[in-house]
């Protein structure tokens, strides 16, 4: 459709099938139609179009949307959908007037990441809430350092971490989605554009925030993109450290895996395989490498438009598409495993987990300096005596130049897992209160979070709500299908 003027002859079948982004299109089919048909308001309250005219492109595009997408032979969608509506009314040959594809496609792209990343905070917020359910169940568990039963600490306590790590993730993820939601349209090319259309009409009836001021930062710009990509990383890497852990946990026994994310193997019968978690572990690698994909291209890219953008896109709908997948599946798994409570208190024990509060109990009861406390303790562990008794420490300490004496009741007192565990006050301890008092505040948290990205959704549908209202002051409708961006 663009080349018969200035080549005077169709592109190269070859070189069209490599060029054209039609095979990756359809997630941007509805924001493309969206666009089409802000861009049409615009033109139409700034007199570039009749009311007529307008009308006949809103219907053209109203018709395209319930067709339904097509694998067309074009360059790309925004062209096809031109065609599409230059074939049912003429009026479609003014359509891009004061429009490129470059401030169509960024508009689009804004429009998928913002909408994308919603979903991705709205179901980040599930899984907070599966944690928090999860952290109901309460037990002694061992904790590790460098995969080595290290402290006792409470199951309860681990799982709220998890909380932490993906609150951190919702974070990042509505911080992207304040960065992408800006409007690009009316940028044109790249310089802007001498049709006088009004900028902040179109940005608010596509429920952006507000334009992208600078016409050339509009175009040239795609930092908006790898913030979403590396949001989508953050988080698949997240859940790959859990399914590392949920293998591991496995594995010792720590956790029964739910039949329904496990598999079987084809010879051995009595193979429970945590497939599902292996397969979000390889996520994350796949993840870190379409990020990588990402930059690589933007990193020498001259301003302010190109063609390699392109090879952009595509790593944006798959990574925001395969994110929003894998919290949905590691969300429904997690809310299924079983913890085994009385081999986590057992193991709770195992490795000397008790021998900082030996060591602790020697600074606080006889005043003696820490260093020289875990040296009485660490000689204890290297002649392999891991359940000492009164006598032993004395022995050590005596070597050492202490002379102490303990009661075997103050051992027993010290080394009691229920004691341990609560006697770690401090903000962000292991202590029952603590661990309480803080799933209490992140249940405020996840409340505020909803009401929060609700308020976003209400705003950009009503947003949309103004755009049908601009159509019907025309006499006409707005029924575009936005399942169509979903495929």
């Amino acid at each position: 459709m663009l080349r018969e003027g200035r080549f005077g002859k169709e592109m190269d079948f070859k070189a069209l099938k490599f060029s054209s982004s039609i095979g990756h299109d359809l997630s941007i089919f509805y924001y493309d139609i969206l666009v089409d048909i802000a861009h049409t308001l615009s033109l139409q309250r700034s007199g570039y179009l009749s009311r007529e005219e307008a009308l006949e492109i809103i219907n053209a595009l109203n018709e395209i949307s319930r067709q339904g997408y097509k694998r067309w032979e074009f360059e790309d969608v925004h062209e096809a959908i031109e065609a599409e509506i230059t074939k049912k009314t003429p009026a479609g040959k003014k359509l891009h007037t004061g429009r490129s594809r470059n401030d169509e496609v960024a508009t689009c792209l804004r429009l998928f990441a913002r909408d994308n990343l919603l979903n991705l905070a709205e179901g980040l917020i599930q899984l907070q809430e599966t944690i928090l359910k999860l952290s109901e169940t309460d037990s002694i568990m061992p904790g590790f350092t460098h995969l080595q039963f290290a402290q006792p600490t409470r199951l309860s306590h681990h799982l709220l971490m998890f909380f932490d790590l993906f609150e951190r993730d919702i974070e990042r993820t509505l911080e992207a989605f304040r960065r992408a939601n800006r409007c690009p349209l009316g940028s044109s090319a790249f310089a802007g554009t001498a049709y006088r259309l009004d900028r902040e009409f179109t940005a608010k009836i596509l429920g952006f925030d507000s334009v992208q001021e600078h016409s050339e930062d509009s175009i040239a710009s795609r930092d908006f993109l790898i913030d979403s990509v590396y949001v989508c990383t953050s988080v698949l890497m997240n859940i790959s450290r859990i399914c590392e852990e949920i293998i591991l946990f496995a594995i010792l026994g720590f956790i029964e895996l739910p039949n329904g994310y496990s598999s079987t193997s084809s010879i051995m019968p009595q193979k429970k395989n945590p497939d599902i978690a292996e397969l979000l572990r390889a996520k994350c690698g796949k993840m870190i490498g379409l990020l990588t994909s990402t930059m690589a291209i933007y990193k020498a890219m001259p301003f302010s438009y190109n063609r390699d953008f392109q090879e952009m896109n595509p790593v944006l709908y798959t990574a925001l598409k395969e994110a929003n997948e894998a919290v949905e599946v590691f969300t429904g798994m997690l809310s299924e495993i079983k913890f085994r409570k009385e081999i986590l208190e057992k193991k709770a024990q195992d490795g000397f987990t008790t021998a900082t509060e030996l060591a602790d109990m020697l600074v606080k009861d006889f005043g003696i300096p820490f260093r020289d406390s875990h040296r009485i303790i660490a000689r204890l562990a290297y002649k392999g005596v891991y359940t000492p008794s009164a006598r032993d420490i004395e022995k050590v300490a005596r070597e050492l130049g202490y002379e102490i004496k303990i009661s075997d009741e103050r051992i027993a007192e010290v080394t009691n897992l229920e004691n341990i565990v609560d006697g770690r006050k401090t903000i962000g301890g292991t202590a029952k209160e603590e661990v309480e008092r803080m799933r209490l505040r992140r249940k405020e948290r996840v409340l505020s979070e909803k009401r929060e990205v609700r308020r976003i959704r209400r705003r950009i549908e009503n947003a949309l709500g103004i755009m049908k209202e601009e159509v019907k002051k025309l006499g006409g409708c707005f029924d575009v299908d936005r399942q169509e961006s979903k495929n």
